[in-house]
C-alpha cells in the first residue's frame, strides 16, 4: 500500500489528507511545512549546518593557525555531514523526507559540539592547574556519548550510529585529530546507542551513563596495554568515568528542551502522557467513563497489534487513550456513555445526529491542543476514523428521505479524514472499530470473536482506508491474530462456582449491568446467523 504522508489529494470525494494541520500550526511547523515545498530552504539549511560545525572546529584551533587550517576545516565538516546526510537519503528515506527529522539531527549534532567544546575549555583550565597530568588525559571527560544518547531516544539504532560516528570524527578533529580519541569516543558512542534498548523512564539516562563509564574505562585500560604506558592511567580511567556522568546528566537534561522545541514524541514524553493525573484523562473518565474504558480497551488491542508488526506499540497505547476525547463535549450523545443516547438522537435528524458524531473529531482536535499534546498525538484523531461513514444515521437518512428532494449526500455523512497516514494511525483505526463490534456480541465465543475481526478488517481495506500507509498483507494477518488472541483472552466463558446460588447470582450480576447468559443464535435476542460472504472479502486477512 503506497504511502505519502504529504498528499493533499480528495479522498472519496472529500478533501482529504492534511489540512488538520492548520489547526495546529506554529512558526517552527509552518517552517518545516515550507521546506516540504521547497527544497532550497533545506540546502541553505546544510550550509548553515556546515558553516556553523566549521564556526565549532575553528574555535578550537591553535591561535596561529592560518587561513588554510580554515579550509582544511570547512572541507572536513562538509565532508562528514555531507556523508550523514547520503546515509540519512539512502537508508533512512523516511527521516530524511521530513525537514523537521533532518533538522533536530543537526541540532542534536551542534548542541552535542558546543558541549563538547564547553567542556574542553574546562578541561583545559583545570589542566594548567595540573601541570604534571598531560591534558590529553583530563581530554577524556569531554562527553562526546551525550550525541549518541539523544539520537537513541529520539530517532533510532541506526541513525544514532550514524550519527554517533560524525560526532567521534569531529570531536576528534576539535581535540586535535587524536586517533585515541576518536576510538575512544566511538566506544562510548556504540554503549550509548545499544545501551538503550527501550526507554521506560528518565532513569534509563543513568543507566546509559552508567554503561558509557564502563566502556570509556574498557577502553582507557586497552589503550594503556597497547602503549604500555600505564602512569596516567588512574586519572584517565577517572576522567572516563566522569565522562559517563557527565552524559547522563547533559542528556536528560537536553531531552525535554528538544521534545517541546521540534514537538516530538519520544516514549518518556508518551509515558508521561498515560499518567492518569493528566487533566484532559481526568476529565474524561469523570465526564465519559464509558469512553474512557473502551479507550483503554482500544489501547490495550493497538499496543499488542502494534508490537506484532513492529511499529511504535508505546504511541498506539497512549493514543488510544486521547483518541476520543472529543466525546467530553457531548457525551450523553454516544451509547458507551448513556444507554438512551439512541432516544436522544431519535429526537434529531440524521443528518443533525451525524453532525453531532463527527464532530468529536474536532473538538479532540481543539481539546489536545488546548493541552498541548503533541502533534504525533493529534494527528491519531482524525485519522483514527478516517473518512468512513456514519453507516446508521446514513442508512436512517435513505429510510426517511423523500426520493422527490434527490438522492442523500454521502458526503455529509462521512468522517472528514484524512486517511490514516502511518501504520500506527491504522492499527488504531482498526482497533477501534473491532472493540466496538465485539461489544455487540451477545456471544462471544472465539468463533464469532474471530468472524467479527475478519469482517471488519477486510470492510476497512476493502473501502480504501489504508491506502495511504505503508501496512502490507502480512501485516494485517498479523494484526488479526493479535486482536483475535486478546479478545478471546477478555471476553471468555466462566464456570459457574459450586454450592452459589444461581438465583441469587443472577440478581447479582443484573444489578451489576449484566444480563447473564444469552440465548444461542438463531433464537429470540440471540444473534442472527453470520451472513454469507461475498466474493469481495479478503479470506488471506483472516485466520481460516
Amino acid at each position: 500500500m503506497p504511502q505519502d504522508s504529504r498528499t493533499t489529494k480528495e479522498n472519496g470525494g472529500r478533501k482529504g489528507s492534511l489540512s488538520h494541520h492548520r489547526y495546529h500550526r506554529t512558526p517552527l511547523r509552518g517552517l518545516f511545512q515550507e521546506a516540504e515545498e521547497q527544497p532550497r530552504i533545506l540546502r541553505l539549511g546544510g550550509m548553515l549546518c556546515v558553516l556553523l560545525t566549521t564556526l565549532l572546529l575553528a574555535s578550537a584551533a591553535p591561535p596561529d593557525a592560518g587561513p588554510l587550517a580554515l579550509v582544511g576545516l570547512f572541507l572536513f565538516s562538509t565532508f562528514v555531514l555531507a556523508a550523514l546526510a547520503f546515509y540519512m537519503l539512502r537508508l533512512q528515506p523516511r527521516q530524511w523526507q521530513t525537514p523537521k527529522h533532518l533538522t533536530l539531527l543537526a541540532t542534536v549534532i551542534l548542541a552535542t559540539l558546543l558541549v563538547v567544546r564547553g567542556a574542553a575549555v574546562l578541561t583545559g583550565a583545570l589542566a594548567t592547574h595540573y601541570p604534571g597530568v598531560p591534558r590529553t588525559s583530563f581530554e577524556y571527560a569531554l562527553p562526546v556519548a551525550v550525541g549518541a544518547v539523544l539520537l537513541a531516544v529520539l530517532f533510532n539504532a541506526r541513525v544514532a550510529f550514524a550519527g554517533s560516528l560524525a560526532i567521534s570524527l569531529l570531536s576528534a578533529l576539535m581535540v586535535g585529530m587524536s586517533l585515541n580519541f576518536f576510538l575512544f569516543a566511538m566506544v562510548g558512542g556504540l554503549v550509548g546507542v545499544f545501551g538503550i534498548p527501550r526507554v521506560q523512564d528518565r532513569s534509563t539516562f543513568f543507566k546509559a551513563g552508567c554503561w558509557v563509564s564502563l566502556a570509556n574505562a574498557y577502553s582507557l585500560v586497552a589503550f594503556a596495554f597497547l602503549e604500555g604506558n600505564f602512569l596516567e592511567v588512574p586519572v584517565e580511567v577517572l576522567a572516563g568515568l566522569a565522562n559517563g556522568v557527565l552524559t547522563a546528566v547533559i542528556a536528560s537534561a537536553l531531552l525535554p528542551a528538544l521534545e517541546r522545541l521540534f514537538e516530538t514524541a519520544t516514549d518518556l514524553r508518551l509515558l508521561e502522557l498515560s499518567n492518569m493525573t493528566n487533566p484532559l484523562l481526568r476529565q474524561l473518565i469523570m465526564t465519559a467513563p464509558g469512553t474512557y474504558h473502551h479507550s483503554i480497551m482500544v489501547g490495550t488491542l493497538s499496543e499488542v497489534a502494534a508490537e506484532a508488526i513492529g511499529a511504535n506499540s508505546v504511541l498506539c497505547r497512549v493514543g488510544a487513550l486521547y483518541h476520543d476525547v472529543g466525546k467530553i463535549k457531548k457525551p450523553a450523545y454516544f451509547i458507551e456513555n448513556q444507554p438512551e443516547a439512541l432516544t436522544r438522537h431519535n429526537e434529531l435528524s440524521p443528518r443533525m445526529s451525524s453532525l453531532i458524531i463527527t464532530s468529536h473529531v474536532k473538538e479532540g482536535i481543539a481539546m489536545a491542543l488546548e493541552h498541548r499534546l503533541p502533534p504525533a498525538i493529534v494527528d491519531l484523531i482524525p485519522q483514527h476514523h478516517g473518512t468512513r461513514l456514519v453507516k446508521y444515521f446514513f442508512e436512517k437518512a435513505k429510510e426517511a428521505h423523500d426520493p422527490d428532494m434527490g438522492e442523500v449526500d454521502e458526503g455529509d455523512y462521512r468522517y472528514p479524514g484524512p486517511k490514516p497516514q502511518t501504520r500506527e494511525a491504522a492499527v488504531l483505526m482498526l482497533a477501534d472499530a473491532v472493540e466496538a463490534a465485539a461489544r455487540t456480541l451477545n456471544d462471544p465465543t472465539p468463533a464469532r470473536i474471530q468472524g467479527v475481526v475478519q469482517r471488519i478488517i477486510n470492510t476497512i481495506f476493502i473501502e480504501g482506508q489504508l491506502d495511504e500507509c505503508d501496512l502490507t498483507l502480512k501485516d494485517l494477518h498479523l494484526i488479526a491474530k493479535a486482536f483475535i488472541r486478546i479478545l478471546t483472552g477478555m471476553y471468555h466463558h466462566r464456570v459457574d462456582y459450586p454450592g452459589v446460588q444461581l438465583q441469587d447470582f443472577a440478581k447479582r450480576r443484573a444489578v451489576n449491568g449484566d444480563p447473564g447468559p444469552k440465548p444461542p443464535a438463531g433464537e429470540k435476542g440471540g444473534d442472527a446467523p453470520p451472513a454469507k460472504r461475498g466474493p469481495e472479502d479478503i479470506k488471506r486477512l483472516g485466520l481460516s
